[in-house]
């Protein structure tokens, strides 16, 4: 909640100066996370850093971001995005199990919007009753 507030206030007193939205950045809290980040002084610790090369390298700073190696931020994103999906290993009810597949799955056939909507209309009929998941019989064999 306090993130959620801080990233909400930073929004509403920077749009109107010109600044895009921003959200808290899942996936590079994931992957300052899996690389050792444990307290808040990481994430302030980047920042600094970040404005000091801004400052000092300027424009040149973007040519070398530019050459920096794909793969390498391929591998980088890849292991981040295994951070975030350890989440799964909590999905134990097959309702949960059902709607994170159907949202991901609408989310890579569709777009991210329909995937939100999508598994959000599952999850709020599979709350209300509309739909149950049950377990296949047991046949003996």
């Amino acid at each position: 909640r306090k993130v959620a507030l801080s990233v909400g206030l930073m929004n509403l007193l920077a749009c109107p100066f010109g600044a895009m939205p921003m959200c808290h950045g899942a996936g590079g809290l994931a992957a300052q996370y899996r690389f050792g980040a444990r307290t808040g002084g990481s994430v302030v610790m980047l920042g600094i850093a970040k404005i000091v090369l801004a400052l000092l390298l300027g424009r040149s700073l973007l040519v070398w971001l530019q050459a920096f190696p794909q793969s390498v931020l391929g591998v980088l994103l890849m292991f981040s995005g295994l951070e975030l999906a350890m989440v799964c290993r909590d999905q134990t009810a097959r309702t949960d199990f059902f709607v994170m597949i159907l949202t991901a799955g609408a989310c890579l056939a569709v777009n991210t919007a329909a995937g939100f909507v999508i598994g959000w209309l599952m999850a709020a009929a599979l709350l209300w009753g509309v739909f149950r998941i049950e377990p296949p019989p047991n046949r003996p064999l």
